[in-house]
C-alpha cells in the first residue's frame, strides 16, 4: 500500500492531480519538513491517495512526493497526519475506506538521506485528522473517530460495520506497540468530529470536536474513559477543521477562523488561561476557502500547514483549473500572534508547498461520469420530491449531523414552521430552506459552569495523596451530600471518589515512568496504605500491574 519506488510515484506527482487538500505537517530535529495530503480523481472518492513531500530548505523549495498511500481504485485513502514522536520517530498515517481503518508506517529515522519506512500496521477505526499528543503521564493519546453511517452525505456511501460511533482517543503506554481503544462524549450536532485533545495544567484532558455549530468542547477527568456531554465551547467556527496544541511556553494556541464569512480569516490565537480566553491573534490569510491548518513547534517557530481553493468537486476540469489549487505554509513565533503582525525578520505567510498548474493526464476521462454531489438548487429539487415533512426532517438532521436536544421552543417551532412551508409553498421554497439551513447550523450551546463542581476538583486536585472521605468534601464545600454527588457525576462522568483515584493512578504512572522508587513506595506516596490495594485499583483503572506498566514504558 504505500509506494516509495521513485518510477512508481511519478504518476502521483503534481502535474496528475486534479485537485488537492486536507494537509499535515512536521519538522525533524535537524530541520527537515515534510507535508502530507491527498488527491486522486475529481473529488473525495473511491481512488484517493496520499502523498508525502519533502523539504530541505526550511519550506522554500519542496519535492514532488517521497511516498504514497494508495490501495486501488476500489478504495479510498484520505485524511492522512504526519507526526513525530518523543522517539524522534516520524509517524505517517492514513484512512481507508471501505476498510473503515487507520493505517500507519514510521520512519526511524527521518533525517537520513535515504529514507526506510516500517511494515504498515493497522491503528484502529476510523479516522484519524489531528495529531496525537503525549500526556504529562508520558503516555500517547490518538485521536481517532468513527463517523455514522453516511455521514453528512459523504459520497461514496461510508459504510458501517455495527461500530460505535464517537471521537474516541486511543491510548499506547508501549510506544505504538499496542493500543486500547478509551470512551467517547455525546455530541450534539456532532459533524465529521476532527477532535483534537489538549491535557490542561490539573490534568484534566479538554477535548475539542468539529460541529455544525462551530466547535463543542468536552473533559475527561479520568484519563479520557468517560467524557462530559459536549457543550458549545463559545469558539466559533465555519464547521471545518481547527487546530489547537501546548506550546512549549505553556500558552495554548489555536488556529481557526475569525470573523469569517465561510472559510476565510484563518487565524492564530493564544491563549493563557488554558483556553478559558484568547488573544486577538495574528491573521493567517484572510482569503475564501483556507481551511484545515495543521501545526508543529520547533527551534521557536510555528509552522502552520493549510489548503486553498482544493479544486474538487467540479463538474467539468476548466471549472477545478480556475481554483488555486494550492497546499500553503507560514513560519510565525508566539511575538509574531500578540502582536498581530509579523515582528520577526525570519517568519512569513503565505509560502507555497504545492500548486497544481497543467494537467498532463485526460481531464475527458476524469470527468466521463457526473459528481455525485448536489448544489443548492438540486438539495431543493431532491427534497421537494419526497411526499412528507418526516422525511426533509431525517435527511437533513443527517445531512447536517444535527441534534435538536439544545433547541429553544422558540427555534423548535420556527424549524417546523419553515419546513412545513418549504413542502406547502414550493413558490417560496428557497426562501424556506434558507431558514432550515440557518437554524441547523446558527443553534448555540451555552456551558453553565458549577462552582461547587470547580471546588470538588480544586481540593481533590490539592489534596489527592492525602486520606479523606467523602464527608469531608462535603463539610468544606457547605453543599448537600446528595446533590453535590449527582452534580458532579452530572457534569464529569463519574464520581468523586473515581476522580481521585484517577488523580492518585495519574501520579502513580509518572512515579513508575520516571524514578525507579519501588511499587510500596509509590502507593503511599499517592496515598494507598496499602500498597495490594493499590496494586488492585491501578489494575481496575488500567488493565495491567504496575509493575507491567513499568516495564512496558522503559521498554
Amino acid at each position: 500500500m504505500l509506494i516509495t519506488d521513485k518510477k512508481k510515484l511519478i504518476q502521483y506527482n503534481s502535474n496528475f492531480r486534479i485537485w488537492q487538500g486536507i494537509p499535515s505537517i512536521e519538522r525533524t530535529q535537524k530541520g527537515r519538513l515534510f507535508a502530507a495530503f491527498y488527491s486522486g480523481g475529481t473529488t473525495e472518492e473511491y481512488g484517493n491517495y496520499c502523498v508525502i513531500l519533502k523539504s530541505d530548505d526550511d519550506g522554500q523549495s519542496w519535492s514532488e512526493p517521497i511516498a504514497a498511500a494508495y490501495k486501488s481504485e476500489f478504495y479510498r485513502c484520505f485524511d492522512p497526519c504526519l507526526w513525530i514522536d518523543p522517539l524522534d520517530r516520524l509517524w505517517f498515517t492514513w484512512s481507508i475506506s471501505p476498510n473503515n481503518a487507520l493505517y500507519g508506517v514510521i520512519c526511524e529515522n527521518p533525517d537520513s538521506d535515504d529514507l526506510e519506512w516500517g511494515e504498515e500496521f493497522e491503528i484502529g477505526n476510523d479516522v484519524m485528522m489531528n495529531k496525537p499528543i503525549v500526556l504529562s503521564t508520558g503516555e500517547w493519546m490518538f485521536p481517532i473517530a468513527v463517523w455514522e453511517n453516511n455521514i453528512k452525505g459523504i459520497r461514496p456511501p461510508y459504510p458501517q460495520k455495527n461500530k460505535e460511533s464517537g471521537a474516541f482517543l486511543y491510548k499506547t503506554i508501549d510506544n505504538g506497540k499496542t493500543f486500547s481503544r478509551l470512551g467517547t462524549p455525546f455530541i450534539p450536532s456532532r459533524s465529521f468530529d476532527e477532535h483534537m485533545a489538549v491535557e490542561l495544567s490539573n490534568g484534566v484532558i479538554m477535548m475539542l470536536t468539529r460541529t455544525s455549530y462551530g466547535i463543542s468542547s468536552s473533559y475527561s477527568y479520568d484519563g479520557g474513559h468517560t467524557w462530559t456531554v459536549a457543550q458549545n465551547s463559545n469558539i466559533p467556527g465555519p464547521d471545518s477543521r481547527f487546530h489547537i496544541r501546548r506550546l512549549a511556553s505553556g500558552r495554548i494556541l489555536l488556529i481557526n477562523h475569525v470573523n469569517f464569512n465561510g472559510r476565510n480569516n484563518l487565524a492564530a490565537l493564544l491563549s493563557d488561561d488554558e483556553g478559558i480566553t484568547w488573544s486577538k491573534g495574528l491573521l493567517i490569510d484572510e482569503r475564501d476557502n483556507v481551511s484545515y491548518p495543521d501545526a508543529v513547534e520547533s527551534d521557536g517557530f510555528i509552522y502552520i500547514i493549510y489548503d486553498r481553493e482544493r479544486g474538487a468537486y467540479k463538474s467539468n476540469y476548466d471549472e477545478a483549473k480556475a481554483e488555486a489549487r494550492e497546499i500553503l505554509m507560514a513560519k510565525i513565533t508566539e511575538e509574531d500572534i500578540l502582536n498581530g503582525k509579523l515582528v520577526n525578520n525570519e517568519s512569513r505567510l503565505k509560502c507555497i508547498v504545492s500548486k497544481l498548474d497543467h494537467y498532463d493526464g485526460n481531464p475527458d476521462l476524469m470527468y466521463k461520469t457526473p459528481i455525485n454531489g448536489y448544489t443548492s438548487a438540486e438539495l431543493r429539487e431532491f427534497l421537494l420530491e419526497h411526499p412528507d415533512n418526516d422525511t426533509v426532517m431525517n435527511y437533513l438532521f443527517n445531512t447536517f449531523g444535527f441534534c435538536c436536544l439544545y433547541m429553544t421552543p422558540p427555534q423548535i417551532k420556527a424549524l417546523d414552521r419553515a419546513i412545513s412551508n418549504f413542502k406547502e409553498r414550493p413558490e417560496e421554497c428557497e426562501k424556506y430552506f434558507k431558514q432550515i439551513i440557518k437554524l441547523l447550523t446558527n443553534t448555540k450551546i451555552k456551558e453553565k459552569r458549577e462552582p461547587a463542581v470547580d471546588f470538588v476538583i480544586n481540593y481533590i486536585d490539592t489534596h489527592f495523596s492525602e486520606p479523606f472521605e467523602i464527608s469531608d468534601i462535603i463539610k468544606r464545600s457547605g453543599f448537600g451530600r446528595y446533590y453535590l454527588s449527582h452534580l458532579f457525576k452530572s457534569k464529569t462522568g463519574i464520581t468523586m471518589m473515581e476522580y481521585r483515584n484517577h488523580k492518585r493512578i495519574s501520579h502513580a504512572k509518572k512515579l513508575l515512568s520516571e524514578t525507579d522508587k519501588n511499587i510500596a513506595d509509590i502507593a503511599h506516596e499517592c496515598g494507598f496504605d496499602d500498597a495490594n490495594y493499590f496494586v488492585k485499583v491501578f489494575k481496575q483503572l488500567e488493565s495491567i500491574t504496575p509493575s507491567r506498566y513499568r516495564e512496558l514504558k522503559l521498554q
